[in-house]
């Protein structure tokens, strides 16, 4: 689950007058921007056992809740043991995703580690009915998703209707439409308004960057205009960093950065919005998506830009006709759809009012924040009776 969701939800019950917390099992992560961007009080402790002793109130006293969100991965289904604190608290776990299938294992065998690999064959083939019946067992009062996919996964595994919940990740209501925009901002500068692609995020394999190095030299041999403009996150790690340099060592090598464009500087989230916005579609070619539906794809068909991305269960399913969908690792593939995004105009526009309709009604995090507590305060009223 990504953490914007849950910090989010936490500040959506505070708000409503809960006192409502959010505490991470690993003293070693550090996520300081919580509670200095979003005044969500943030806490760390070791292990599941420590959990209730590390989280100490304003007041000197022991926070003890009525309900507890834990989350869960299909792997957990297999533990001896499903990792918990031992309270009698009415109790909702929410799983983050991760339905991959054998397309996203065979597309990332030479990117992952050895350890990253193997939890992901663990989550794409452990059969999902034993977390079900891991749920059922200890009398988990309901289930939250991110996706209807996700969702049905449940329902085919033998988890009720009735307890379970499927709600898509939020978006800001100021940022409606790209409302807050502002023509004045131009990270990306063309000339005589040059139509190209937009690459979001970081420059790691998984993120597809090598598929769209390669798919990139074909668009390029088949249209001389065709821009791909890269703007790459400056996260970070060394892992990343090597990444970011590999990239552009590539991209000079090949003599394609004129056709290539890759932006390293940190960009204000206006210059963002505006890239996107004026941008034909944005080039999400994920091997594997670690979370159901990115923000930036939301952010993206919110500001009526179409997408490009992978199958992947969730987001994929999300996206349909409001963007190209293609399998994880098809270079030939990818290069036929940027190609459509740049030059076909029907299509392009057709796909961005798709997308623009679609996202008219898209939940608010004040919304998800709502829908968390309204399964939470529904399972404690059975659970206390």
């Amino acid at each position: 689950m990504p953490w914007r969701t849950l910090i989010e939800v936490t500040g959506r019950m505070r708000a409503s007058g809960h006192d409502a917390r959010l505490v991470t099992i690993n003293k070693e992560v550090k996520h300081p921007f919580v509670s200095q961007d979003f005044g969500v009080p943030l806490y760390f402790c070791s292990s599941a056992d420590r959990l209730e002793a590390s989280v100490i109130c304003e007041d000197g006293k022991r926070f003890s809740p009525d309900i507890l969100y834990w989350p869960v991965t299909w792997r957990s289904g297999l533990k001896s043991n499903f990792i918990r604190p031992k309270w009698n608290r009415a109790t909702v776990v929410y799983h983050a995703g991760s339905c991959y299938q054998l397309s996203h294992v065979r597309a990332v065998m030479r990117c992952l580690p050895i350890r990253s690999f193997t939890m992901l064959l663990l989550e794409t083939f452990v059969p999902k009915r034993l977390l079900v019946h891991k749920l059922k067992n200890y009398r988990v009062g309901g289930v939250l998703c991110m996706t209807e996919f996700t969702k049905r996964k449940f329902l085919r595994a033998g988890w009720p209707n009735k307890q379970i919940t499927a709600t898509l990740p939020g978006l800001s209501a100021t940022k409606n439409s790209g409302q807050t925009v502002s023509s004045n901002v131009n990270l990306i500068d063309l000339p005589h308004g040059q139509p190209y692609v937009l690459f979001l995020g970081n420059p790691l394999p998984v993120r597809g960057t090598e598929v769209l190095l390669a798919a990139a030299q074909k668009v390029f041999a088949r249209s001389e205009s065709a821009i791909i403009v890269c703007l790459l996150r400056p996260d970070p790690g060394s892992e990343i960093k090597t990444a970011r340099e590999r990239l552009l060592h590539r991209v000079k090598e090949l003599g394609i950065e004129k056709q290539l464009i890759c932006i390293t500087k940190k960009a204000e989230p206006e210059e963002i919005f505006q890239s996107i916005k004026n941008s034909r579609a944005v080039v999400m070619p994920f091997l594997i998506i670690p979370s159901e539906i990115p923000l930036g794809v939301l952010e993206s068909m919110q500001l009526g830009t179409p997408v490009i991305t992978t199958k992947s269960g969730g987001t994929s399913e999300f996206v349909g006709d409001g963007g190209w969908i293609i399998a994880p690792g098809d270079k030939d593939a990818l290069s036929t759809a940027i190609l459509s995004a740049l030059n076909d105009d029907e299509m392009q526009r057709s796909k961005a009012a798709i997308c623009s309709k679609k996202m008219t009604d898209h939940p608010t995090w004040e919304d998800v924040g709502d829908s968390w507590l309204k399964l939470g305060l529904k399972v404690l009223e059975k659970f206390e009776n």
